[in-house]
């Protein structure tokens, strides 16, 4: 006798089910997946932000002050450029202390910082540095014709910070500073608002092209100011021909050129409703969109103003 095998296959409908099935599944699960991938690449950009803490430390013990924002003494084109009068910045003075030593030792401090690329610093300021990216900002916008750029940017204070380049120096105001300003000296004891009550970095979110914002060797590019709550959909002021408008990072043009900044940057990132905050005091939180403007405002000066909660609510 033979045993006959009956093989019984999908029907059509049934195939239909299982697709769906797999759809819904597939649908319930990708949520959570990019929830993880976020979380993830948060975790990341907190660590960056608190080697970058670290790194600044480092730099206060050896100069008894945390970096400039930047460096400029006054209009030398005419009489040469030095190694404190060639605009290079916080990053630029941090590269020793973030492991990029060789990189530091390329520089030719007798150049200006913002000529284009016949500046024999370019092989300095188009080098991407991983440690100032945010994983969850959009890789194709690193990259100014001329400079690389990162997703963080030091606190300035409460702007407009204006920059009349004029000899013998510049005259620089803003309505109040915060640690890292125009060849600011700023030590943990001249932060009488408290180094745990004070922003020092926080992240900008880049736009594509010939945008300044997050530019690591030139001071248009890596410093903000906070006046406007972390995403705020309110234009940044920047310089008109560097300025690439998106809908996440808008922006209009303020000033021509470097010898009249007039600048308002604020924070944003690409995390949802907050960005991440490295404090004075080394720590980083994350910070909601929410925040008022008056504890915002707090956490951006150095020292106390008017009217000021005496601890910034977070």
């Amino acid at each position: 006798m033979f045993r006959k095998t009956v093989h019984h296959a999908f029907t059509l409908i049934e195939l239909l089910v299982v697709i769906a099935i797999i759809a819904v599944l597939i649908g319930l699960l990708l949520p959570a997946v990019q929830k993880v991938r976020e979380a993830a690449a948060r975790m990341r950009c907190q660590n960056n932000l608190k080697q970058i803490g670290i790194a600044q430390h480092n730099y206060h013990s050896v100069h008894g002050y945390f970096t400039p924002g930047y460096q400029y003494a006054g209009n030398y084109f005419a009489g040469g450029f030095n190694a404190n009068s060639n605009e290079h910045t916080w990053v630029t003075l941090l590269l020793p202390y973030i492991e990029q030593e060789n990189l530091y030792r390329q520089i030719h401090w007798n150049v200006n910082f913002g000529q284009p690329a016949s500046n024999p610093n370019f092989a300095v300021t188009s080098v991407f540095l991983p440690i100032m990216t945010c994983p969850s900002d959009d890789i194709a916008n690193l990259a100014y014709t001329y400079y690389a750029k990162g997703n963080y940017v030091a606190n300035y204070g409460i702007g407009p910070w204006l920059n009349v380049h004029v000899n013998p120096t510049p005259q620089n105001t803003t309505v109040a500073p915060g640690p890292l300003g125009t060849n600011s000296r700023t030590s943990i004891t001249s932060i009488t608002d408290g180094t745990s009550n004070t922003a020092m970095v926080s992240e900008v979110i880049r736009a594509p092209g010939d945008d300044f914002r997050g530019v690591l060797h030139y001071p248009e590019g890596p410093l903000y100011t906070h006046n406007h709550t972390p995403g705020s959909l309110v234009p940044d002021q920047i310089r008109s021909t560097l300025c690439v408008s998106t809908v996440l990072a808008p922006c209009v043009g303020s000033f021509g050129d470097w010898t009249s900044r007039r600048m308002i940057v604020t924070a944003r990132s690409r995390h949802t409703n907050g960005v991440n905050l490295l404090l004075c005091d080394g720590s980083v939180r994350f910070v909601s969109n929410n925040i008022s403007v008056a504890n915002w405002n707090a956490l951006g000066t150095i020292s106390a103003l008017p009217g000021e909660p005496p601890t910034p609510a977070f």
